[in-house]
């Protein structure tokens, strides 16, 4: 407890004036940044209202009728752009591996045939050609050393998104439901060692560090008096000690962790051009709210009163600490944490908002690579504009038909309750009496009403009074959803039923969405693939060759020295649709329209043919583990291994080229006397 103690910092920091100075100016840099941004962040948070609820606040209420066709949209791209966990292919990039090999196998059989004449006739072979044949077989074993080098990141690809928490897969659905929402996503990529907390709470791989974590800091507390033994942190400290003692096995781990920031944490220098690639931008930051407890257990650092507290439930900012806890109804202050990637300097800071030093030594980041942004983003509406680079989400180009929808529908209701029945009488005619009487009557009532006299009639005590009548053109939608259909793609047929729509509309409405889908769902493959590629980079960096074949098994191969070449030579690639095939019936029927021709043509490929019909069945067949290449198909097998008798009369192999083609098929029908296969379908190359 002791030695926990003297880890954090409790006294206020003596800066040096220069790098107080420096802590300052990013200060005041990142909250100018924010300022120049703040335009796009309201819109994005007025975007969120309205995916919610349908309306905007400051102009509808939920007494109001809105119908919420923008989250119906919203779920409706979700749903078809990301459906499952993306699969990745480690590949080798495209090299000249060969110094003096050609690449022409003839040349090298006649180096070979060559080497054997020389040594039938006892001669040495030509010096030549014996440096040939070794350039080919070192150049070999380096790629069959790569092969298996891409399988081994495969796995641990695979392995660490299934470790994320919350699940990879629930975390990059939001990923695509907050593009749409906001107009711009982002994921972080970050790396997590053994019992080290991270600032990012929400990103990390499930194991005792954040326990441990806060036993050091309560330890400290306690240890430095800034808590009783009365405390209820005292007593959270038992309970975690217990805890940690009961467990048979401690899990400590380290590996890559994704994060998902929301589109208003990530502050882009104003510099910035183009959000995609953050082109021109010097520096970007994430904003985290963290207590001034999480500050301590992450950095070590007591920021005691020295920096500007944000109120957890507007996050308004305010210069100067307030006291108060939970009790009472006061709330206490968040400390706004800056975690800022500066590419001019090539370094990580971390500091907080009023705090005068750094919270952690500026360092090169801790996930080092070729692009330096450990930050991806993802836009599927980018515009070309001089004065934002954020483009508008689909709930932004959807709000004034969701506007008009609401408006026109809440006016169809008023005109209804307008039109009720009701009747007009002669003033001073009815009491009170009369009126409850005939306000609130039951069903087939007798009414005595004090103002009918003698054999008066009713009706010329009461008239009643016509209402306007409702003309359905006034209150028709119809122009609302193709107004949706000509900005964000979705009809009417994906958001209801349709009203007057021709199947021929629908279907060319429908191909045109499917359409958008596609390039929607190319973004977002390139965006994960980009992201798998730099996961590749972090794990060869940063991972020791027990953690890999703890994981990925002994007959795993990884590299323990020139790791920064082979990153050169190896990358992860996200198989194309593997997240999510939106037009999955489109393209099998394309399929099978092309299939008959692709079997007849000489030289395709059947690993490849067989990929691409597992593909298109969304399969999770694996195609490495059923094909071996060079091998004859199941049905040239098995007409291989029919015994010949030697008869032409009933022996198919004794019938010339195409007779075991032409076989009997064994009780079922046959093709109106076509081959039963497409002449070179049954050959393997």
């Amino acid at each position: 407890m002791e030695q926990q103690a003297e880890q954090i910092k409790r006294t206020a920091p003596d800066v040096d004036p220069a790098r107080g100075n420096l802590v300052k100016r990013w200060c005041k840099r990142v909250l100018a940044a924010k300022k120049h941004h703040e335009p796009a962040y309201k819109r994005m948070r007025r975007n969120m209202q309205y995916a919610r609820l349908g309306y905007d606040p400051a102009g509808w209420d939920d007494t109001k009728y809105a119908a919420n066709i923008i989250q119906r949209h919203i779920n409706q791209s979700v749903a078809s752009l990301y459906a499952k966990n993306p699969r990745a292919v480690a590949k080798r990039r495209p090299r000249l591996n060969y110094k003096l090999w050609d690449g022409k196998q003839t040349s090298l059989t006649a180096a070979l045939k060559s080497v054997q004449e020389a040594m039938m006739l006892n001669e040495p072979p030509d010096p030549n050609v014996l440096a040939l044949i070794e350039d080919v077989r070192t150049a070999q074993k380096q790629i069959a050393m790569l092969d298996r080098l891409a399988k081994t990141l495969e796995y641990m690809f695979h392995y660490y998104l299934g470790e994320q928490q919350p699940k990879f897969k629930k975390s990059a659905k939001q990923l695509v439901r907050r593009t749409k929402v906001c107009g711009v996503g982002y994921i972080e990529l970050g790396f997590q060692r053994e019992l080290e907390a991270r600032p990012e709470v929400t990103a990390q791989i499930n194991d005792i560090a954040n326990q441990i974590a806060a036993v050091e800091r309560i330890a400290a507390d306690l240890m430095d008096g800034e808590i009783d033994n009365d405390s209820p942190e005292v007593e959270q400290l038992r309970q975690i000690e217990k805890d940690l003692r009961e467990q048979e096995m401690m899990i400590s781990r380290e590996g890559l962790v994704y994060d998902f920031p929301k589109a208003t944490e990530i502050i882009i220098d104003p510099r910035c051009t183009q959000v995609q690639g953050f082109v021109g931008a010097g520096w970007i930051a994430r904003e985290l709210s963290m207590t001034p407890e999480e500050v301590r257990s992450v950095y070590k650092i007591d920021v005691g009163k020295t920096y500007a507290g944000y109120s957890p439930e507007n996050k308004s900012r305010f210069e100067t600490f307030l006291d108060g806890d939970n009790e009472g109804g006061k709330s206490k202050r968040l400390v706004t944490v800056w975690k800022i990637w500066d590419k001019e300097t090539g370094q990580e800071l971390h500091i907080a908002d009023g705090y005068p030093d750094f919270l952690r030594e500026p360092a090169k980041p801790d996930v080092f690579l070729e692009r330096f942004w450990p930050v991806f983003e993802l836009t599927f509406n980018d515009i070309e504009d001089e004065d934002e680079i954020y483009p508008p989400s689909d709930v932004h180009l959807t709000i004034p038909m969701q506007d008009e929808y609401n408006r026109s529908r809440q006016g169809l209701r008023e005109h209804r309750r307008a039109n009720r029945p009701k009747y007009g009488v002669a003033r001073g005619r009815l009491d009170d009496e009369d009126k409850e009487k005939l306000a609130s009557h039951p069903d087939n009532a007798i009414l005595e009403l004090n103002a009918l006299k003698g054999d008066e009639s009713v009706d010329k005590l009461l008239q009643p009074i016509k209402g306007a009548p409702i003309d359905p053109a006034m209150y028709d939608t119809s122009s609302v959803f193709e107004d949706v259909l000509r900005t964000v793609g979705s009809q009417e047929a994906n958001l209801g039923g349709v009203a007057g729509g021709t199947a021929t509309e629908s279907s060319i409405a429908e191909s045109s969405r499917m359409s958008s889908n596609s390039s929607n769902a190319d973004d977002l493959d390139e965006l994960l693939s980009e992201l798998a590629d730099a996961s590749g980079q972090v794990m060869l960096l940063e991972l020791d060759k027990e953690t890999v074949l703890a994981i990925a098994g002994p007959g795993a191969v990884w590299p323990e020295f020139s790791r920064e070449e082979i990153v050169k030579q190896v990358y992860l690639e996200i198989v194309a649709g593997s997240s999510g095939r939106p037009n999955k019936a489109a393209e099998l029927a394309n399929l099978e329209r092309a299939a008959p021709t692709l079997l007849q043509i000489p030289g395709v490929s059947p690993d490849w043919f067989a990929r691409k019909v597992i593909e298109r069945l969304d399969d999770a067949l694996d195609v490495d583990e059923a094909i071996v290449s060079g091998m004859p198909s199941i049905i040239a097998m098995n007409a291989q291994s029919q015994l010949s008798t030697g008869n032409p009369a009933d022996d198919p192999a004794q019938q010339g080229d195409d007779g075991a083609r032409n076989a009997p098929l064994g009780g079922r029908e046959e093709p109106g006397g076509q081959p039963a296969y497409p002449h070179g379908a049954l050959t393997v190359a």
